[in-house]
Parts: C-alpha cells; sequence; structure tokens
C-alpha cells in the first residue's frame, strides 16, 4: 500500500434536505496502466483495483527461452524505496506468466503471483532493526515495474491498489455526537446497505482507509474512534462498552445504512472488544474477530512504565471496571520494551496467565458463549504480538463445546504474523512485533481479507 504523492482525495461538500453536510470522495484518474515499448509488454489484469483484488502478471515479446529481468520499485509514506527484482526464462510461447513460472534467480523463488511484492525491501540499515513498510492510509500503494529483455529492450507497468476505485465516490458522514466519534462510509449510490462497525486495536485513533475499503465493497462502513483521537482518552484504560453500543444505536437510525443488518469488525485490542461487547449485546448480525484475545486483558497506559504503576482494566460497565488478567513481566523484559528492544510480547501473555491467581483468570474470561450471531475468528500461527492462535483455537473449543448454534469459522495462517488479516503485501507490514513470514503474511492476507468479505455478504448482505 503505497502512496503516489501526486494523487489526492478531493472532498466535496454536498448538502442534504435538512442541512446534512456530507463530502463525496472522488479519487481523480491514474496514469494508464501499462507502457510498453516495442513488441515487448508487461500485462497486469487488473492494473488499478481494490485492496484485496486479484490479478495477473504476464510479460509477452520475448523469443522462446529468452531470460528477462523484471523489477519492482515503489516509495512508502516514509519515504524509503523499496526494491525487489527476478529473472525468469521465457516458455516456449514467449512469455513469463508469474503466476505459473518461478524465477531462475532473484529476491525470491517458487511460484508466486506475490513474490515481486513481499520480497521488497528497503535499502539496508546496518545494526538496526529493518523497517517495517510505511502504509500511505489515504491512496493506497504503488508499485512500478520494469521489464528487460536480452537485448536491453525494457517495457513498464503500474499496479495501483486503493480503497476505493476511481470515479466511484463514496460519501463520508461524520459522527461528533454525545461524546461519540468517527467516520461512516457509504457507497454515493444504492442503499441503504448493510451496516458494519469497524474497531482499530492498540493503536488507537481512526481506521479511515479500512471502512473505505469495507464500503467500496458494497457496505456503510462505520470506522469508530474509543481512544487516542480528538477529546476521546487519552489511553486504553476502562473505556465504557455504553459507548459502543449507543455507536450502534446511530449506525441503526442511518437511512443509510439497514438496521437490521448490522456487522462487527475488530482486530488484536478490537477483537477482544468485539468479542466482549457481542457476548453482552445482541445489535450484531455477523461478528469478525481479528487476531483476537480470549480474556479481557489490563489497560494500556504510558504509566506502565512509571515506579508505583497499579494495573488498571481496559474496559469497564455500568462505571465498574471488568476483570482483567494483568501482565506479570520480568524486570529484563519491562526494560526491553520500554527500549524498543523486545522482538515478542508473546511469553509476556502466555506467563501472565500462568502466574496470575486461576480464579481471577476465569473472572477475565470473555463469555463467547453468549454470541448470538455467526463468527469469524482470523490468525497467524507465528503471532509475535500475542499467541492470538492458541486464544482463537481456545475460543473455537469453548464454542463447541457450548454446542454454538452459529457459523463458526477460524482461518488460522500458517507461518502469518499478527497483521495478516489485511492484504498489505510489501513485506505484508511485517514489522518484528508483529511476526510472520513475509510469503505467509502476503498469502494470509489476501485470503483473509476474502474470508472477511465473504463472510459478512453471506451474513449481511442477504
Amino acid at each position: 500500500m503505497i502512496a503516489d504523492a501526486k494523487r489526492i482525495l478531493r472532498r466535496i461538500p454536498a448538502v442534504l434536505p435538512g442541512g446534512l453536510v456530507l463530502a463525496l470522495i472522488l479519487v481523480p484518474p491514474v496514469v494508464p496502466a501499462a507502457t510498453p515499448e516495442g513488441p515487448l509488454r508487461i500485462g497486469l489484469d487488473p492494473a488499478t483495483a481494490l485492496m484485496g483484488t486479484p490479478f495477473s502478471f504476464t510479460v509477452t515479446g520475448l523469443k522462446p527461452g529468452e531470460r528477462v529481468v523484471i523489477k519492482g520499485y515503489t516509495i512508502d509514506r516514509a519515504g524509503l524505496a523499496w526494491n525487489s527484482q527476478a529473472e525468469f526464462l521465457a516458455s516456449a510461447q514467449g512469455a513469463v506468466d508469474l503466476a505459473r513460472q518461478a524465477p531462475a534467480s532473484g529476491s525470491y523463488s517458487g511460484t508466486d503471483i506475490f513474490g515481486l511484492l513481499w520480497s521488497m525491501k528497503p535499502p539496508e540499515t546496518p545494526g538496526k532493526r529493518p523497517p517495517s513498510f510505511a502504509t500511505d492510509e489515504t491512496n493506497g500503494w504503488t508499485v512500478d515495474f520494469t521489464a528487460t529483455d536480452s537485448a536491453g529492450n525494457a517495457a513498464t507497468a503500474r499496479l495501483l491498489r486503493v480503497y476505493q476505485m476511481p470515479g466511484q465516490g463514496l460519501v463520508r458522514i461524520p459522527l461528533r455526537e454525545d461524546g461519540m466519534t468517527g467516520f461512516l462510509y457509504c457507497p454515493a449510490k444504492g442503499g441503504p446497505f448493510p451496516g458494519v462497525m469497524i474497531l482499530g486495536g492498540s493503536g488507537g485513533g481512526l481506521y479511515e482507509w479500512l471502512a473505505q475499503a469495507v464500503a467500496s465493497n458494497g457496505f456503510a462502513a462505520l470506522s469508530l474512534a474509543y481512544f487516542k483521537y480528538a477529546d476521546l482518552p487519552a489511553e486504553l484504560v476502562e473505556i465504557p462498552l455504553e459507548y459502543f453500543h449507543k455507536a450502534a444505536a446511530w449506525l441503526k437510525s442511518r437511512p443509510e445504512v439497514r438496521a437490521d443488518r448490522i456487522g462487527l469488525a475488530g482486530g488484536s485490542k478490537g477483537g477482544e472488544l468485539a468479542l466482549l461487547l457481542a457476548s453482552r449485546y445482541n445489535d450484531f448480525r455477523a461478528v469478525a474477530a481479528w487476531s483476537p484475545a480470549a480474556h479481557s486483558w489490563e489497560g494500556l497506559s504510558k504509566k506502565y512504565f512509571a515506579p508505583g504503576y497499579r494495573p488498571l482494566a481496559s474496559w469497564s460497565f455500568d462505571g465498574t471496571p471488568l476483570p482483567f488478567v494483568s501482565f506479570k513481566t520480568a524486570q529484563e523484559d519491562k526494560e526491553k520494551q520500554m527500549k524498543g528492544e523486545l522482538n515478542s510480547f508473546v511469553e509476556l501473555y502466555r506467563g501472565s496467565l500462568d502466574r496470575n491467581d486461576p480464579a481471577l483468570v476465569k473472572q477475565a474470561l470473555i463469555p463467547v458463549e453468549r454470541i448470538k450471531a455467526p463468527l469469524l475468528l482470523i490468525s497467524g500461527t507465528l503471532d509475535q504480538t500475542w499467541p492470538a492462535d492458541e486464544f482463537c483455537r481456545e475460543i473455537l473449543e469453548r464454542l463447541e463445546q457450548a454446542s454454538f448454534p452459529y457459523e463458526l469459522r477460524h482461518v488460522s495462517n500458517q507461518d502469518a504474523g499478527h497483521m495478516s488479516f489485511l492484504p498489505y503485501l510489501i513485506t505484508a507490514n511485517t514489522a518484528a512485533i508483529n511476526g510472520g513470514k513475509d510469503q505467509a503474511n502476503a498469502a494470509a492476507g489476501f485470503r483473509s481479507w476474502k474470508e472477511l468479505l465473504d463472510f459478512l455478504q453471506r451474513h449481511l448482505g442477504k
């Protein structure tokens, strides 16, 4: 997901009857997808599409058995240049098909349509932790490819993945009332649409790009902030569950939304929250939890590193903090964490479950048996933020024992990490603490995004 510095979103206000101001988001046309020089040609189809859309990648105009070098290049939001390269041998038909052919050499091996994307690397930074790809959360990402044959002839093409298609406007409706903050996105034409409330994780703030991507697939998607944004709480500590119930009521009241078709999707701490909300309220007809927890965990506060810190809950209800599992961290790990040198939090979570009072741990279990909606769980087996795959398996076992009467699906992505539920593709956004292998993360994100959209359509789109 790369920035094209010259592309911007133009927000054009529109006034509806009653004075309601909306914003229609239009994306300007993009440059042509391919610019072949001579007989050599790169075929990307589709070259411009929504995030998560499959594509084909071919090179034609070669001699049988001829060598061709394909290079990928992009610049991320932080200004870092990322590159990949692979050399292929043309088939008897004088073509290369990346979905069917493995490179003879290059930045990746094996047959993989995503290979030139996930194998992209920035310049080496000796002695430093490799950077993760800095995503442009407004414009999507662009990769420019060049194919050069043995005679030095070259062809170029551009792959662009966006959160909404050029020329297909979305309506952006602000939510700023009764203490609530967020933005609702929905297609500019048609409706009413099934609604989806989207909950972010420990980073806080809004995830408008994600709401755009969901809305572009035919939903009314609400990105709801609940801390670390505007006048909301600065830290993820004792956030009242009533806030989200109130937001669900607002979503149902919107004329753009089908009140009987509301879904919920949350990732990481947002996944923990999604399960909590669905276990307490019957607002939702479908629930997706990405890399979630099976328990309510301690709140996240900067005071955690201060002397005399007292653990606090993440969530509250009716003014009372919910039971939670507190962190039991070795001082050595706490110091590494403070310096940003800890590469995994998995043992912290496992150890905390073992070292806390078993009765307290039991109280902190999210009562998933009370959920009255189909449930989709997505996780990666090499998650280093927390052991979400283990948490999902525990949830799955409890629900199967309880004869859960709704659809229950767990997408467990082998060798993938914490963020493998979104199709980033370019090294799959694998910061060290996210975990997973680049190739597995790319494939997992692509698969998981399709699983999510199919799940929402099944249960909300009827």
